[in-house]
């Protein structure tokens, strides 16, 4: 490329907007041709640098890791900051496009421009200019996230009220409910309630995949469809004549199951997101408790003898496949006894070394005969914060306790 063409682009760069003629000239003479292929990274955060980049073609992306900072085009300047100062290079610029680059080493920058005041002049006003945008630019982005966080702030409060705001007050049980999400928004979620015109009470607890918003939104949506579905029934009028009989409970467990799997799964299939869900009627006159475990984690019956039962998983997890069966089981809870039903976010809670709290450290409080509901949550919860240490929450945690009582 001929020195005029170069001295041409170099004029064309804001960064030195002013500069005469012959001290372009000469840094034209200086500067040196490039032709990179696009996808190619011309620069990496961390690393000296001493040499800047004009941009005469393409398109450049400067990134730190996979957060991008900002997009470069034709015109613009990159890499001038550790030129100036002579420290790392802050961030890492790839080439989006084939690119052509004129590049300057620091010596010849300093040794060109030092003899122009005009020059200085100009790198100074250009410098300014860019701390000018950064601030701009800062000062959005933080407008920005403050309007998210209010509206994350907004999400979290329509979620909550989703959730139960008291658990029911049943004879001869006792019911209690933990929920802690790991962000603004979860996606755990949990239901309590009586069945109408029955001694029935329906138990939910589930967890959707992935975080955030997305997994927020989608646990609304579960969380509605298993209730409704379940409270308004969606049996043949032929079987409403014994509203409260086993097998009518069974079979409103089933269809309220099947019904949301089959809509989750056809209507947002695009999605894929799914949830694993507890799902359980309890007769509490009797005892006898129906559910379907779809892909959760499994509940453990203590017994008031101090052994313990986990009621296992019963069918894959809902939203998936429209076609997924879900068998249903059941298990008698006896005056003494306690179920406790959690997310993960309890059995996978990790410590600063990567190591998860486990099953196992469940089993260990098999003798639950000093507690109440309440009692036994706080201490499930002081044994996770005793082995997570240091740890962030790594997850929601979402625990339901019923105790059986003695009467």
């Amino acid at each position: 490329m001929k020195i005029e063409q170069k001295t041409e682009i170099l004029k064309s760069c804001k960064f030195l907007a002013g500069a005469q003629a012959n001290i372009l000239s000469a840094l034209a003479e200086e500067a040196e041709l490039l032709e990179i292929a696009g996808g190619n990274t011309v620069i990496t955060k961390g690393d000296p640098g001493s040499t800047m980049y004009f941009i005469a073609a393409g398109k450049t992306r400067v990134h730190d890791g996979d957060a991008v900072l900002a997009y470069l085009n034709e015109g613009e300047v990159f890499g001038e900051m550790a030129v100036l100062d002579s420290e790392v290079r802050s961030a890492s610029v790839t080439t989006e496009t084939d690119s052509t680059f004129l590049s300057l080493e620091r010596e010849a920058l300093w040794r060109t421009v030092s003899q122009s005041p005009e020059a200085l002049k100009s790198i100074i006003a250009s410098v300014l200019q860019r701390e000018r945008n950064i601030v701009h630019d800062v000062t959005t982005r933080t407008e920005q996230l403050l309007a998210y966080e209010k509206e994350l702030e907004i999400g979290r409060r329509i979620q909550a009220n989703f959730l139960p705001e008291h658990v029911p007050e049943i004879e001869n049980w006792e019911i209690a409910s933990y929920f802690e999400a790991a962000r603004e928004v979860a996606g755990d979620f949990y239901d309590i309630f009586e069945l109408k015109s029955s001694n029935y009470l329906a138990i939910v607890i589930g967890d959707v995949c992935d975080k955030g918003v997305g997994a927020a939104l989608f646990m609304t949506l579960f969380r509605s469809l298993l209730r409704a579905s379940c409270q308004y029934g969606l049996l043949s009028p032929e079987a409403e004549s014994d509203d409260a009989s086993p097998e009518h409970m069974k079979e409103l467990l089933r269809k309220s199951i099947e019904t949301t799997n089959s809509y989750i799964a056809t209507t947002h299939s695009k999605s894929s997101m799914f949830a694993s869900v507890f799902f359980g009627v309890l007769d509490t006159d009797s005892g006898e408790l129906f559910y379907v475990n779809g892909g959760h984690e499994s509940p453990v019956i203590f017994r008031a003898d101090g052994e313990y039962d986990v009621l296992e998983v019963t069918g894959g997890v809902l939203g998936l496949f429209p076609w997924a069966n879900f068998s249903i089981a059941s298990a008698q809870m006896n005056p003494g006894d306690f179920i406790f039903t959690y997310t993960d976010g309890v059995n996978e809670a990790k410590n600063e070394n990567g190591d998860q709290f486990t099953e196992e450290r469940i089993f260990e409080m098999k003798d639950v005969s000093w507690a109440n509901g309440n009692e036994f949550l706080d201490e499930i919860l002081k044994r996770i914060l005793a082995f997570r240490g240091a740890a962030a929450q790594s997850d929601d945690i979402t625990m339901l306790a019923l105790r059986y009582l003695v009467v």
